[in-house]
């Protein structure tokens, strides 16, 4: 990927360049009885004003008009003062979007985190289900913990873990087990919950949660892989509605 200092450095060879469209003028396409050429065509319109190609090898030229190769060097340098500047700008356009699309991620971020600070359980609540959608950033790992382990309300704790377990990935079943490595009785009974609402449907669903949490018991740190264990328990007790035919 470029670098800025990069993009600055072409920005300045295009500037530095002879102004004004280049134009290539091919024997190859259109015969004019001469050598092919790029014709310059700045704002003041200067007759013959050309670059002319030759490649030689050893001292010896061995590429003159009319030539295929040689022409498309040509027609490739030419489509390059057109072309530069306007790949040049789609970059910087890019990047300007990605990072306005990283800046509004992080401001939802930080709203949800402030949000799963509220009194109001039911602010809680929410904050949890959008915060398992932030589930892959690191910083989302210690607010996510707190809400599954929310110590005044487990509407909280069910939703969050509901939530975490619908994304039926590596990185929500390892918060939940961890949670589970550490809750209390009273906990444990929503997070089972949380599982078996989410895990009972589909047997596929179920079975690929089995193996994550098998890859977790082994490679997880010590929290996780006692949670993961926990909760391939109780993955393993639940009969799914819908299995293949």
């Amino acid at each position: 990927m470029s670098t800025e200092e990069e993009l600055d450095a072409m920005e300045a060879r295009v500037a530095a360049a002879s102004t004004g469209a280049w134009i290539p003028v091919l024997e190859t396409r259109g015969a004019t009885g001469g050598a092919s050429c790029i014709q310059i065509a700045p704002d003041t319109a200067v007759e013959d004003d050309e670059i002319h190609l030759s490649r030689f090898t050893n001292g010896e030229r061995v590429q003159v008009s009319p030539d295929l190769q040689l022409d498309a060097d040509l027609d490739f340098i030419a489509a390059a003062r057109q072309d530069m500047p306007r790949l040049i700008a789609e970059v910087r356009r890019l990047r300007a979007m990605l990072q306005g699309d990283s800046d509004r991620r992080q401001a939802a971020f930080v709203a949800l985190r402030e949000l799963g600070r509220s009194h109001d359980y039911g602010d809680r609540a929410d904050a949890g289900h959008g915060l398992a959608g932030f589930a892959d950033m690191r910083e989302a790992l210690g607010p996510l913990l707190e809400l599954v382990l929310d110590p005044d309300n487990t509407f909280v704790t069910r939703v969050t873990a509901e939530a975490l377990l619908r994304r039926k990935d590596r990185i929500g079943l390892s918060i939940v087990a961890s949670a589970l490595a550490v809750a209390n009785p009273n906990h444990s009974d929503w997070l089972d919950t949380a599982i078996v609402d989410v895990f009972s449907v589909f047997s596929e669903d179920r079975d690929n949660a089995m193996r994550l949490c098998e890859d977790l018991v082994r490679e997880a740190d010590d929290r996780v892989a006692l949670g993961a264990g926990q909760l391939h328990e109780i993955l393993a007790e639940i009969n799914p509605v819908l299995r293949p035919a």
